[in-house]
């Protein structure tokens, strides 16, 4: 690191600490995002656990005595009290021919009505699906015996399930969606820093006077980089340290579930990502330079935080599998993210092109914001 570099990063480094409310900004995102998210898997993971008996309106039991005592050996009960305020109903009704639908071997009809589309209820009506369609298989088999028929005749064929998933894989699948905040934390928490240094000190006409000092503009921009750049990856450690802890105290071994990071994995993560927040910070301070006001420079910037959020999300929904993933920034650290969650292998060659790659567009960046500092428009925000 040149000295001149080094007096503009520990300058700015030295202003940026000294607004705690800034500071405090910039990390509660880290902090309050891997929180939320713990609560989120915490009310979901004890709805799918919850093995407190479902309590539902049932009309017309009086028909179909056998049906009901099916429903409550699978705790399926016939609810006592009122519904609560704003709590969706769940009634099943029994039709009134039961009874001789059965005796002559025609559908026997039952009515759930419920809201499908209530989140909070659908195990309760998942669980109401499964032990009428359980119900409705014996009596399907008792039908063909009595006709002397095996009932092995309508299963032709006999699946055998051998799950081989880990419980790093079947993590994978919950965690993808907090590796993002791992990932946004990187963004969000050189964010301010970066609008700061660059729109905020044009405004104060403050950015001329560290232009006239002796050193050039790339050596200007490049510690100005350094500085949001260790609010940044200061951020992704606090969430790599965060998320552990938190979710510790979840029950994911009640899904089959377990996450386990020791320091080499963390310390390989907190490497990773330090690239990557070089990378966030130079697109951030080329947004900034580019915007006429510091305001302006806000509104772009929320834009682009929309950028890492649309290359992990595009990536998991539209299931691409593309080895060039690897190899690119942004996606590369995700893809290796993944696969340190799984407990896989990691591909060592593509993750060290990734970096390169990453580190190369970020010194690119850095270079053309320094040209572009050559423009009095830029400068002064014409």
């Amino acid at each position: 690191m040149t000295n001149p570099v080094k007096i503009v990063w520990r300058k700015e480094l030295k202003d940026a600490i000294r607004d705690k409310r800034s500071v405090m900004a910039a990390m509660s995102y880290a902090f309050f995002g891997p929180l939320l998210m713990a609560v989120a898997f915490y009310v979901m993971i004890s709805q799918l656990t919850d093995p407190s008996d479902v309590e539902i309106d049932i009309q017309g039991a009086e028909h179909a005595p056998a049906l009901i005592e099916h429903l409550n050996s699978n705790g399926i009960v016939q609810r006592e009290k009122a519904w609560a305020a704003g709590q969706q109903p769940i009634t099943l009704e029994v039709d009134e021919s039961w009874a001789e639908d059965l005796a002559m071997a025609m559908p026997a009809k039952v009515t759930l009505t419920a809201d499908f589309s209530a989140t909070k209820q659908r195990g309760d009506i998942n669980r109401i699906e499964r032990a009428i369609e359980s119900y409705a298989n014996q009596i399907a088999y008792i039908r063909l015996q009595m006709r002397g028929l095996d009932p092995r005749v309508v299963r032709p064929i006999d699946m055998v399930k051998h799950d081989t998933a880990t419980k790093g894989s079947r993590a994978a699948i919950l965690m993808g969606s907090v590796l993002i905040f791992i990932l946004l934390s990187v963004f969000f928490s050189g964010m301010n820093v970066a609008i700061d240094i660059s729109a905020g000190e044009r405004e104060r006409n403050s950015l001329e006077l560290l232009l006239s000092q002796p050193l050039n503009a790339h050596q200007l921009v490049l510690g100005k980089a350094l500085a949001a750049s260790s609010f940044a990856i200061f951020g992704g450690v606090l969430s790599v340290i965060l998320i552990p802890i938190i979710f510790r105290f979840l029950p994911l071994h009640n899904i089959g579930i377990s996450l386990s990071l020791d320091w080499t994995m963390m310390v390989l993560i907190v490497l990773m990502l330090v690239p990557l927040a070089l990378f966030a910070t130079a697109l951030q301070l080329f947004v900034s330079f580019r915007a006429k006001s510091f305001k302006e420079a806000q509104t772009y910037i929320s834009f682009l935080l929309m950028l890492p959020m649309l290359a992990v999300f595009g990536v998991e929904f539209a299931r691409l599998k593309n080895p060039v993933l690897y190899y690119l920034p942004l996606t590369g650290q995700h893809q290796a993210l993944l696969d340190i969650i799984k407990g896989e292998s990691l591909q060592w060659l593509p993750m060290g092109i990734s970096a390169l790659a990453t580190l190369l567009v970020s010194w690119l960046l850095i270079r053309f914001i320094g040209r572009m500092l050559a423009s009095e428009k830029v400068v002064f925000g014409l």
